[in-house]
């Protein structure tokens, strides 16, 4: 069977950055599991699987656009370094998160630290970047259950 829309995939894979550094890997015991077109991988990802067959192994590169999205640079903002606990001791690439207004857990990245202010960046982290996957798809199959074989 061939990967296509509503069919559940299993795949070991390995995704760089254009640096070639690992950015992450799946567990050779643990594959990446997931239904085709339910949008739980990115969609670079998902096109880039469509028509293969059990046994594929693909190299292919996927772009900001089909990944995590450019990088905005109106998601870097200033914050208050009044906002932080006066203990808490920041450092440059320390992660936060938070719960936003309508309750989503919202993340951002302190890129700077400023006398007053803190520079976060509230990009994915992976914004921006283009990525390289290695893929071997292990199965495929549509004889499933609320996700799951």
């Amino acid at each position: 069977m061939k990967v296509k829309k509503n069919c559940l995939v299993r795949v070991q894979y390995r995704v760089t950055d254009d640096e070639g550094n690992e950015i992450d890997a799946s567990d050779p015991d643990f594959p990446l599991e997931f239904v085709c077109g339910r949008g739980d991988v990115i969609a670079g990802l998902e096109r880039a699987l469509i028509g293969l067959e059990p046994g594929s192994v693909k190299q292919f590169t996927v772009p900001p656009e089909e990944a995590y999205g450019v990088h905005q640079g109106d998601l870097v903002k200033s914050l208050p370094r009044a906002g932080f606990p006066a203990h808490l001791e920041l450092v440059e690439g320390q992660r936060f998160s938070y719960r936003g207004e309508k309750g989503a857990e919202l993340m951002y990245q302190v890129k700077e630290i400023r006398p007053d202010s803190i520079l976060a960046d509230f990009n994915h982290p992976l914004a921006g970047k283009t990525l390289r996957y290695e893929v071997t798809v292990l199965e495929v199959t549509d004889d499933y259950v609320d996700g799951k074989v």
